[in-house]
This record gives structure tokens, C-alpha cells and sequence, in this order.
């Protein structure tokens, strides 16, 4: 009966320091995990640049551009200009502001990351243009049509360019120049450019051999050698004329502006 007795004592007590046991152990765990708890709110919270990319979504949501660039970019100082969104982001918020130094900077780096780098070609250019850089935008665009053959927003702008110097250099009289810039256009891959390029250059010389032809009507009758020469100078313009006509017509056969001065061209020549 004692031993009975001694044994039941034995097994309470093992039992007891078995549950302070297991409550010891739960406790630690519970203790840990708070720990663990403790520590990733402490490492978020310590992410380098977050307070500045916070105030700079606050003030991009209310539209407060001067904050939002400012904050921006102290936090792409923070991290080294490694979160490619923000930098594109930036860029963006730079032109809003006018700050076009600033979104050349951003953009290129935005290029040189392949983070929407056929916007940011566009962008870029849009920048240098209005710094009037216009060795350097020339240089975005011709890269970013390399980069993305065919992209309409690249390819309107250089034709745009290159349109408006051709049209300067006409109405100056500088034909050689005018033509140097409508060639330009037809290098690129859109069809509709490729045929405004042509006609261009077909109006360029008509309207050249044109010009040839009435200053020289006065001496048709009077001085017969030095209009035949005149005459035939207009005729090479003419021919030059129509030339870019059919290159026109080829990739447009329906477009109404090359049949008018098609036919406008023909109807000189066979006087």
C-alpha cells in the first residue's frame, strides 16, 4: 500500500513539471513570434526612402507636382535610382512642371533601364525639342525607331520635323535644302510618310520648273537660245517631278493628291 502510495506521488509530480514544462515552452513560442513580429514591423519600417515615396504619392494623388517631384527625387537619391516606375514617374511629373532638363534625365535613364522605353524615347525627344536640342532629339528619335520600328508617335514626329524645315527652306528659295529634308521623310517605314515625303518633292521641283518657265516667257520670242535653256532646266525639274510621282504612286495608287499634280505634270510636260 505505501509503495502503492509513493508511486501515485511520483506520477503526480512528473506530471506537473511535464504541463510547467510544455507551459514554459508554449510560452516561449508565443514570445518569439511577437519578437518576430516586432522585427518585420521594424524592418518595414526602416525601408530606406519610404517616408519620401509616401509623401510623394500623397502629393502626385493631389496633384502637387512641385512636392511630388521634390519628394521623388530624394527618394530616388535613397535608392540609387533603382525603382524604374518612380524614375519614369518623375519624368513624367518634370514635363508637367516644364522642368524639361530634368525629364531628358529621367527619361534617358528610364531608356537605358528598357523600362517603357518606346514612351520614353517620345518623351525624351519631346524634352530636347523643347530645349531646342535638336541635333540631340533627332538622335532620340532616329534610336528609338531602331529600338521600335514603325512606332506611330516616334515616326510622327520626325516626319513632322523634318515636313516643317523642308517647307522653310521652299519658301527661301533654298531648293537643294528643302529637298535634303523632304528626303528624310520618305526613309521612314509609314506608308502614308513615305508618300507625303514623294509628293513633297514632286510639288518641290514642279513648282521649281514652274517658276523656271514664267520668268522666261518674256524672251521667248526675243532671246529663242536662252529660253530653250531656261526651257530645259524646267523640263529636268519637271521629270525630277514626276519621278517622285510614280515612287508616290506605288505605295498609294489611289491618292487623290498624286493624280492632280500627276496630272498637272503631265500637261506642262506636253506643251
Amino acid at each position: 500500500m505505501f509503495l502503492f502510495f509513493i508511486r501515485y506521488i511520483y506520477i503526480l509530480v512528473a506530471e506537473e513539471t511535464k504541463y510547467e514544462y510544455v507551459k514554459k515552452k508554449s510560452m516561449r513560442k508565443v514570445i518569439l513570434l511577437f519578437l518576430g513580429v516586432l522585427i518585420t514591423c521594424s524592418v518595414f519600417a526602416q525601408e530606406p526612402g519610404a517616408a519620401e515615396k509616401n509623401a510623394a504619392n500623397d502629393a502626385m494623388r493631389s496633384k502637387n507636382y512641385p512636392e511630388a517631384f521634390k519628394q521623388l527625387e530624394a527618394y530616388l537619391k535613397i535608392v540609387e535610382y533603382k525603382d524604374n516606375a518612380y524614375v519614369y514617374n518623375t519624368g513624367v511629373i518634370a514635363t508637367k512642371l516644364k522642368n524639361y532638363v530634368a525629364a531628358e534625365k529621367y527619361f534617358d535613364i528610364a531608356i537605358k533601364n528598357k523600362y517603357k522605353a518606346k514612351a520614353a524615347y517620345h518623351a525624351k525627344a519631346v524634352a530636347q525639342k523643347e530645349q531646342k536640342k535638336e541635333a540631340e532629339m533627332l538622335a532620340t528619335l532616329q534610336e528609338g525607331m531602331k529600338f521600335a520600328p514603325g512606332d506611330m508617335k516616334l515616326e510622327t514626329m520626325y516626319a513632322s520635323h523634318f515636313m516643317k524645315k523642308g517647307q522653310e527652306f521652299q519658301k527661301a528659295g533654298n531648293e537643294v535644302k528643302a529637298a535634303e529634308n523632304y528626303n528624310q521623310i520618305t526613309t521612314l517605314s509609314n506608308k502614308s510618310f513615305k508618300v507625303q515625303g514623294f509628293v513633297s518633292l514632286a510639288g518641290l521641283y514642279f513648282n521649281n520648273g514652274a517658276k523656271i518657265l514664267q520668268e522666261a516667257n518674256p524672251i521667248a520670242n526675243t532671246d529663242k537660245t536662252k529660253f530653250e535653256a531656261e526651257k530645259t532646266k524646267a523640263m529636268t525639274d519637271f521629270k525630277k517631278a514626276k519621278d517622285y510621282l510614280v515612287q508616290a504612286q506605288s505605295l498609294d495608287a489611289a491618292n487623290q493628291d498624286v493624280k492632280d499634280l500627276m496630272k498637272q505634270v503631265n500637261e506642262v510636260m506636253a506643251k
